[in-house]
């Protein structure tokens, strides 16, 4: 979205935005709402541009893995903290602007023509989900976000996760997700062609502009990762996360 267009709905939604405090950056903040039909995908903070979906997956990484912290600006105190890896599958994001200065945060992004695991920045790297590069038992936490659905072969990717996470590590994620029916699948990719079940349905990208959804995730994702070997939680915020930035939400948590 281009800057002048999220200051024109940022404008509409004045009464929309709430104050509170941000748990990536640390502070004091206004959150911005762009979108008042998905504030789980806006909702940014005024500093670090933190959305609320992110500040749910914060909460998750803080509650599991870095305890006894508020936010992730914090983890400059945490002496312990360089002996814990963690990956994510973004770059240039809230979490890379906190985190990118120390040796055991790593993130990635797939780009087309580059070859997966080669270093394009410090801690950053080409990869694809479904053939990562990363030693197995590497990670204390993997996150990703709103990134399994456009995944062509999801369970490789998901055990390719698994795979690289240390024992007793979380994979912490969101996807789009129906909680009261099965997985939608919106193209057969049992075949070496994507065949569309339905019209096709796109999302937005930074990198290549849209990218293809190939399903909805629904309650059987649970019994999915449970074959893979995770034990699966999933946490909807409350009314109690609001003066923390996360607004009508939900995030996975899935343990080695």
């Amino acid at each position: 979205m281009k800057a002048i267009d999220a200051a024109t709905l940022a404008i509409k939604n004045l009464r929309n935005h709430q104050v509170g405090k941000c748990n990536v950056c640390g502070k004091s903040t206004i959150f911005i709402c762009i979108d008042v039909k998905a504030v789980r995908n806006n909702m940014y903070c005024l500093f670090c541009q933190s959305s609320s979906r992110k500040r749910h997956v914060t909460k998750l990484l803080i509650n599991q893995v870095i305890p006894n912290i508020f936010s992730l600006a914090d983890i400059s105190r945490k002496s312990n903290f360089n002996k814990l890896n963690i990956y994510s599958a973004d770059v240039n994001d809230a979490f890379y602007k906190i985190l990118h200065k120390h040796q055991s945060y790593s993130c990635s992004s797939y780009i087309p023509n580059i070859e997966p695991g080669t270093k394009i920045d410090d801690g950053v790297f080409c990869q694809d989900l479904e053939n990562l590069t990363f030693p197995t038992e590497n990670f204390d936490a993997v996150i990703t976000e709103d990134v399994f659905e456009h995944i062509r072969n999801y369970e490789k990717a998901f055990r390719e996760v698994y795979r690289i996470l240390k024992k007793g590590g979380y994979h912490i994620f969101t996807v789009p997700c129906f909680f009261d029916k099965s997985t939608l699948v919106r193209v057969d990719t049992s075949g070496e062609e994507d065949i569309h079940l339905l019209p096709p349905e796109y999302h937005g990208d930074k990198i290549r502009g849209k990218i293809l959804a190939y399903r909805t995730f629904g309650i059987d994702i649970f019994e999915i990762l449970k074959k893979i070997g995770f034990e699966t939680t999933v946490d909807f915020s409350d009314y109690a996360d609001r003066r923390y930035g996360i607004f009508d939400s939900y995030a996975f948590c899935s343990k080695k």
